[in-house]
């Protein structure tokens, strides 16, 4: 039996040199037993032939997905496009470049749930490796702007409020291989402190430093091997709410790891999330409020842009026949568990430069409830002040949009 196809994702925000990265894994390749999906050919016609892309342009392996495909629609297509091109059983490789405002997590999810014509993608595909193109040159105006993807022009439409600091987060948190690009272009210490923030956001993940993405073409086999899956990839918050330390010296000074038991007050954290967090630069994990004893939010913050996301019910908010049945999945709950709160909790993990340890947890314990307000009942706590009850499940928030933001008063 035929073994399945190999699929590299390379991603990479506009300008950061996806294009000579991809030509540089094309010409390492057999391009007899490679197909290559693209996004988007704009931008990319000029330089085809300069990497052998005429082959797949007189054949059937390019397969190119236009800028009119919504995000919903695009894991449909690069589905179809993946299963139909194992399905021809002449290629290897299949190697797919997104665009530069598409999450690699997009792609990455179609080999874990999505079918397309009643076959897995998983069951014909897997993913090697989801290489991520950074800017050296760009990165840090692009990620502590503020900027919204629509604002540049870049959404996926009229509802697509993601940030260019999110997306950029996301895209260097899910890589197996990250290449800083354009390394020529900043002085060495400015290169020191992007290769810091990189390794601390996604430890697990290969790297290179390259100009004008001039690299060895083998160079994946030399950062990253195929016998290790991409869900392998933890990001660096969530090493550090498993316990996991980032670096080893105990007084260090770019990561901090938040947890309490009782609920923030929901307008103090509010509060809180319009004043500036010195040398915070990634935060994430998750949190509880007062006035939704029942809901478990997850907090995300890149640059200047914040993100509460509302995923579900706490355990201990679900009857019990409904809790998971695995003894290991068991073994977890318990380790988290309190008498007084069940597996409510906050947990959030904070990565950046010099960040005031003891100032940033007075902050935040200055957000939990008190004694006083603890002893209340919890159907009195429904009734503070709760800007976070919003009509939509997601909302996004940014610090440069700190006015007219907090609700009438409730109740």
């Amino acid at each position: 039996m035929k073994g399945k196809v190999s699929v590299i994702v390379v991603s990479g925000f506009v300008g950061a040199g996806k294009t000579t990265v991809l030509r540089r894994l094309v010409s390492g390749l057999n391009p007899a037993r490679t197909a290559v999906i693209t996004n988007d050919l704009s931008g990319l016609t000029g330089e085809i032939e300069s990497f052998g892309g005429e082959h797949y342009l007189r054949g059937e392996a390019l397969v190119e997905l236009t800028a009119e495909c919504t995000r919903c629609s695009l894991r449909q297509h690069v589905a179809e496009a993946i299963v139909r091109l194992s399905g021809f059983g002449r290629y290897d490789t299949i190697l797919i470049e997104n665009s530069g405002s598409t999450d690699p997590l997009l792609i990455a999810n179609l080999f874990e749930t999505d079918e397309t014509e009643e076959v897995a993608v998983s069951a014909v595909a897997r993913l090697d490796h989801l290489v991520t193109v950074v800017d050296a040159e760009r990165f840090w105006e692009d990620y502590e702007s503020g900027a919204t993807l629509r604002e540049r022009g870049l959404g996926t439409g009229p509802d697509d409020a993601r940030t260019l600091a999110e997306l950029l987060a996301d895209q260097l948190e899910c890589s197996t291989t990250l290449v800083l690009n354009k390394c020529d272009r900043v002085t060495p210490a400015e290169r020191q402190r992007l290769e810091r923030f990189l390794w601390q956001v996604n430890p697990d993940a290969g790297y290179l430093a390259v100009s004008l993405g001039d690299l060895d073409s083998p160079f994946l086999e030399t950062t990253r091997s195929h016998d290790r899956a991409s869900q392998d990839i933890t990001p660096g918050w969530m090493h550090l709410l498993s316990g996991t330390s980032l670096s080893e010296d105990e007084h260090d000074t770019e990561t901090f790891v938040y947890r309490a038991k009782r609920p923030f007050h929901p307008l103090r954290f509010w509060l809180l999330m319009q004043e500036e967090w010195p040398g915070v630069l990634r935060s994430k994990g998750y949190f509880w409020v007062a006035s939704q004893p029942k809901t478990c939010y997850m907090w995300s913050q890149a640059g200047a842009n914040c993100l509460y996301e509302r995923l579900g019910r706490w355990w201990v908010a679900i009857p019990d026949r409904h809790w998971p049945k695995g003894e290991g999945a068991l073994d977890e709950l318990r380790k988290v568990w309190d008498l007084e709160f069940g597996d409510r909790r906050i947990e959030l993990a904070f990565i950046g430069e010099e960040i005031d340890r003891v100032d940033l947890k007075r902050r935040l314990d200055a957000c939990l409830l008190t004694r006083a307000e603890l002893a209340l009942d919890e159907e009195l706590w429904r009734a503070f002040r709760d800007p976070f009850k919003k009509p939509t499940w997601e909302k996004r928030h940014m610090r440069s949009e700190r006015h007219d933001l907090l609700p009438e008063e409730e109740g």
